[in-house]
């Protein structure tokens, strides 16, 4: 218990009775007239002890012998708070009858406790009165009494002279400072359907509360309610609903109030704006409701799957706001009219009508396949057949292409495209054959000879603004040459001018190219000898391949053995003859491997010339009279396979003598084979 001391005492056991204003003392002394000696008759003293608002008194006594009597009628001591009597004492221990303070502590129901003492006219033995001490102490107003109700709703929170409430989260506390209300205004539902209730269903529902639900739907829905499992508001036998009560409103009618203990009767609101309200008073110990509220609306048509088709989620019934989507087959895909469509769903609405058309599922069409440079196609499932699951076979023209990878066959897919049976979906490519030629090595030819058409399919002429130069195509787009030949068209491609398939270096039955990019190997100096000597010409379009245009072949891994010192190859070209003219017909020469370091002993000996490095090789013969000469730049130094008979490219034309064919020097051709990876790198990124 706590105390409250205040400065002052109360009036010593001689002081006068009376009501006094406060502040007044809150401890103190109480004692008979005398003490500790004998009273004197005839004595009626008052004390009005107060304590401050919130605190009760407590007094007990130390000493107390006074005469006993029936019911203690003579002497006494009495303890009372207003009109209520707390205690009469008399003697000096309790009887049946009687009642003494004993070690007793009395304490007043409120701040306020009146002490009186009387004696009457005579004391036949000397009684020595009391001695009694008093304090004020707090109350703790959050201790009910038994049976009382408690002070606070939810919780107390006692304090020095006075207590306060407060509440749990989601109540707020009422005016009246004691009750907790439920904050349960504003609540809105937007689901289709869902469950409201009473606070703290099914406990009892707080006092003083105002609730409100509101439910919301979009037009078109209509709320239905059903209240569920039990029902108990507090009524009145003859009025209606006049403490606590329920209602359901829309913006056209009103339904209640509700209240007691039967359930109400399903509720179809025909609205999709319904409001519920629940008010309570003070009283009654009630646990409430609960209520089911559902919705529907007009329902929507059933939708009908169309053929290949299929339609999720599948319900019984669709109403406003449900939906579904049509998947197609595999192999089918989605149209509206003549346009596919990636996805399709459908909204049901508020009139009980779809908002979009159902689509067809119609079969995947992968159109015509692409036509196969160097190729021909072949219907197998049925002429022109290029829906899903149709089957083409592609074919290369078998003498002069053959197919690189895979077998051709490409089937129509799902996703509309034609796909190999390794799952590719680029074409096939058919690669030109290289390195067939009408010829064959034949006897030693002292001289340029006269080729003939299809000697020499590879042999390409290029002409520049102030040049000719000759090169060999490689693929049916790539050519190979001289990086000295086309130095100067290396910035303006496109004015290279290509002609191939011909044997006249004037004739007009030619086929004409033309240059998209010239790629001079990055080691070439131009004018500081010929080292690195070698290009690659892309050309814009690919051509035709067949027996008087074809690619000849790069040399193989054994290309090296197959190039040795005495080892015939042969050059061709329409430079410079022994006349001192161009060459009008295609010629060619067959001139043996020399020695490279005979060669390049050779020109060690002539001043001014080139030195002859190991990407170089010199072909010819010591006496002199077979070689390439100018005009011939670029052109291909080839070798026959022994073991695929087919034409390789040993040299590029690079340089020689001034004096082509002359004794004791010889053609310098680059060394092709040490290119192979630069040559590749080239044709695979560009």
């Amino acid at each position: 218990m706590r105390l409250l001391i205040l400065l002052g005492l109360l009036w010593g056991a001689a002081a006068a009775p009376g009501a006094a204003q406060w502040p007044q003392p809150v401890f103190g002394r109480l004692a008979s007239p005398g003490f500790p000696g004998r009273y004197p008759d005839h004595q009626e003293l008052r004390w009005a002890l107060t304590a401050p608002p919130g605190y009760r008194l407590r007094l007990y006594f130390t000493h107390f012998h006074l005469e006993l009597s029936y019911r203690c009628e003579y002497d006494f001591v009495k303890l009372s708070a207003g009109t209520t009597e707390l205690a009469t004492l008399c003697g000096w221990e309790s009887t049946d009858t009687e009642q003494a303070p004993g070690n007793t502590t009395f304490y007043s129901p409120g701040p306020g406790l009146n002490v009186t003492f009387r004696s009457d006219y005579s004391n036949e033995k000397p009684f020595t009165g009391f001695e009694a001490f008093y304090a004020a102490e707090d109350i703790d107003e959050c201790q009910a009494p038994p049976g009382a109700a408690p002070p606070c709703d939810h919780h107390c929170h006692n304090h020095l002279g006075g207590f306060h409430c407060s509440c749990r989260a989601g109540y707020e506390l009422h005016q009246d400072r004691r009750t907790c209300s439920a904050l349960c205004s504003g609540q809105v539902f937007t689901e289709r359907s869902g469950v409201i209730s009473s606070p703290e269903y099914p406990q009892p529902y707080p006092k003083l509360s105002s609730c409100t639900y509101s439910i919301r739907l979009e037009d078109g829905f209509l709320v239905t309610l059903d209240f569920v499992e039990s029902f108990d508001v507090e009524a009145h036998p003859e009025a209606q609903c006049p403490y606590d009560s329920l209602k359901v409103r829309t913006d056209q009618q009103e339904f209640g109030p509700f209240c007691g203990k039967t359930l109400p009767s399903r509720i179809e609101t025909k609205s999709n704006s319904v409001t519920v309200t629940f008010v309570t008073d003070q009283s009654g110990e009630h646990t409430g409701w609960k209520a089911h509220y559902t919705s529907t609306a007009l329902p929507c048509p059933d939708p009908v799957a169309p053929p290949h088709g299929h339609i999720s989620p599948a319900q019984a019934q669709y109403i406003l706001k449900d939906r579904f989507s049509v998947a197609c087959e595999t192999g089918y895909e989605l149209l509206r009219g003549p346009l596919p469509l990636r996805s399709f769903t459908a909204v049901c609405q508020k009139d009980g009508s779809w908002d979009q058309p159902m689509p067809e599922c119609s079969i995947v069409d992968c159109g015509p396949p692409e036509a196969l440079p160097g190729g021909r196609l072949e219907y197998l499932t049925g002429p022109e057949v290029t829906v899903y699951g149709a089957e083409v076979q592609y074919r290369c023209n078998e003498t002069f292409y053959t197919m690189a990878g895979g077998d051709g066959k490409y089937v129509c897919e799902a996703d509309g495209f034609w796909t190999s049976s390794k799952g590719e979906k680029s074409l096939p490519a058919c690669e030109p054959a290289c390195g067939m030629s009408a010829r064959t090595a034949g006897a030693r030819i002292y001289g340029g000879q006269n080729a003939r058409l299809g000697d020499f399919p590879w042999q390409v002429l290029l002409l520049g603004d102030t040049t000719i130069a000759a090169g060999a195509l490689l693929s049916d787009n790539w050519i190979l040459t001289a990086a000295h030949a086309v130095y100067a068209q290396k910035d303006a491609a496109s004015s290279l001018n290509i002609r191939m398939g011909a044997l006249k270096r004037l004739s007009p039955q030619h086929t004409q190219a033309w240059a998209e990019a010239v790629f001079i190997h990055e080691g070439y100096r131009d004018g500081a000898g010929f080292d690195n000597d070698i290009a690659l010409i892309k050309l814009q379009n690919r051509v035709a391949v067949n027996s008087n245009i074809m690619p000849v072949c790069l040399p193989g891994e054994d290309a090296e053995s197959l190039m040795r010192t005495d080892t015939t190859g042969t050059v061709s070209g329409w430079g410079l003859t022994q006349s001192g003219f161009l060459a009008t017909n295609l010629q060619f020469v067959e001139v043996p491997i020399v020695d490279q370091k005979k060669c390049a002993a050779a020109y060690a000996k002539k001043p001014l010339h080139p030195q002859v490095t190991a990407n170089m090789l010199c072909a010819g013969v010591e006496s002199g009279g077979r070689d390439s000469c100018g005009g011939d730049s670029g052109g291909a130094l080839v070798f026959l396979h022994n073991d695929t008979h087919r034409w390789f490219v040993g040299g590029i034309v690079s340089w020689g003598s001034i004096h082509c064919g002359a004794a004791q020097v010889y053609g310098v051709y680059t060394k092709v084979i040490n290119y192979i990876p630069w040559i590749k790198r080239i044709m695979n990124n560009f």
